[in-house]
């Protein structure tokens, strides 16, 4: 007998959300410098570090038609002769992990002030050891020009989680006749490895489809558990980006599948969201890899609900668009919660919050996090940050509780 559960008697508000996964989004763009095709992308995320990786496909030679209305077109069938082999991407970092293997030789790569002080060690060792010859600044930061390109294929291990890095590896073999063999440490998010058997089609004509982001639904989860509200929302369902839903599930989040889809090997789904209130007090590092761009958000959500909690295996927040590790320890700091930070990990306990100014520097996520966080009276500086990845936040929030400031 089939069970059903009736949603009319709960009291849910309609709001159209359209907010286009940007790792998705980002890769999504990516494959046509890989196969001479044209790509219809839906559902794409109009922001700042999308803007970058077009600008820099553009560069490259490739036709690109929009973003007009969460809709792309691009066709490499035919690429122009570009002279100017000069990329700026601004504040992405994603752009230049992804694209580094991909790019014609003689390309310079630069970003902005804040992306110029960020470390590409990671990325630029398995590239040197594959063949590529690259200059670079002093400690492996921006510009990057690309002088000689090779493929001696490779085997490596992947010590630090990270799919960017292991994306623009696979990326660069697909053309290549030498194998390269990856082991990872822990698993890690596999957008590029679930596109491969369509890449490797003998089709010139794709339509993607993108679900929404996951890291940027968190926040709309976050702000209606804060605010006891029973909402529904269609989400990207990655098993291995779903780990903040896992632990919202261990600590008794009840929730409803209305609907389940799998378009291009991607999942998609449509979750009821009702009744909240945590019960799990410790997060391990082994879990950390499938929620590690949600970990802001968890500690304001956790700091709002007055838990002690611990968190384990952070030490890769330190390379994200700030030192998040730092820079969330130091902002909750001057809220007034009690933290103690190990060399990895997080332990805290909150109970009344102090009104003070939050530095989220060039990092987004920190904006929006303290943002939801439903801090009264607590200034926030830099909003600008919110358009790398959700551009439409203030339209979704319109939070007269919380005050928002620009500080140069």
């Amino acid at each position: 007998m089939k069970s059903y559960f009736k949603i009319n008697c709960i009291k849910i508000k309609k709001k159209k959300i359209k907010v286009g996964d940007k790792s998705l989004s980002h890769r999504s763009i990516i494959y046509c410098l890989i196969k001479n095709c044209i790509i219809e992308i839906s559902n794409i995320l109009e922001s700042l570090d999308i803007l970058s990786t077009i600008n820099l496909c553009k560069n490259i030679g490739i036709y690109m038609y929009g973003p007009i209305n969460s809709y792309l077109l691009a066709s490499s069938l035919k690429k122009k002769n570009m002279k100017n082999k000069i990329s700026y991407i601004g504040n992405s970092g994603t752009t230049i992990r992804i694209t580094l293997s991909l790019l014609i030789k003689n390309n310079f790569v630069i970003g902005d002030k804040s992306l110029n002080k960020r470390t590409m060690y990671r990325i630029i060792k398995p590239l040197t050891l594959i063949g590529y010859v690259l200059q670079c600044k002093k400690n492996f930061f921006t510009p990057i020009i690309i002088i000689k390109k090779n493929n001696f294929g490779l085997k490596y291990n992947l010590v630090n989680s990270s799919s960017q890095i292991k994306s623009c590896l696979l990326l660069s073999s697909l053309n290549s006749f030498f194998k390269i063999f990856l082991k990872e440490k822990k698993k890690t998010r596999d957008h590029t490895e679930r596109f491969f058997p369509i890449l490797k089609k003998k089709i010139k004509n794709f339509n993607i489809k993108i679900p929404n982001d996951f890291s940027s639904i968190s926040f709309i989860i976050s702000y209606n558990l804060i605010n006891k509200n029973n909402f529904i929302l269609n989400l990207g369902f990655n098993k291995l980006r779903n780990g903040f839903f896992e632990y919202l599930l261990n600590s008794n989040l009840k929730i409803f599948f209305i609907k389940k889809k799998i378009y291009k090997n991607e999942h998609f789904a449509k979750i009821l969201f009702f009744k909240f209130f945590i019960k799990k007090n410790t997060i391990f590092s082994e879990n950390i890899s499938k929620m590690i761009d949600e970990i802001p958000i968890l500690l304001l959500l956790l700091i709002k609900l007055k838990n002690k909690n611990k968190i384990y295996g952070l030490e890769e927040l330190k390379f994200k668009e700030s030192n998040r590790f730092l820079s969330m320890y130091y902002n909750i700091i001057f809220l007034g919660v009690k933290i103690i930070k190990k060399k990895n990990y997080l332990i805290f306990k909150s109970k009344n919050i102090h009104n003070n100014y939050v530095k989220s520097l060039s990092d987004h996520r920190l904006f929006m996090s303290f943002y939801i966080g439903n801090v009264y009276n607590v200034k926030i500086s830099n909003p600008e940050n919110i358009l790398s990845s959700f551009p439409s936040f203030f339209n979704l929030f319109n939070n007269k509780k919380n005050n928002y400031y620009v500080y140069k």
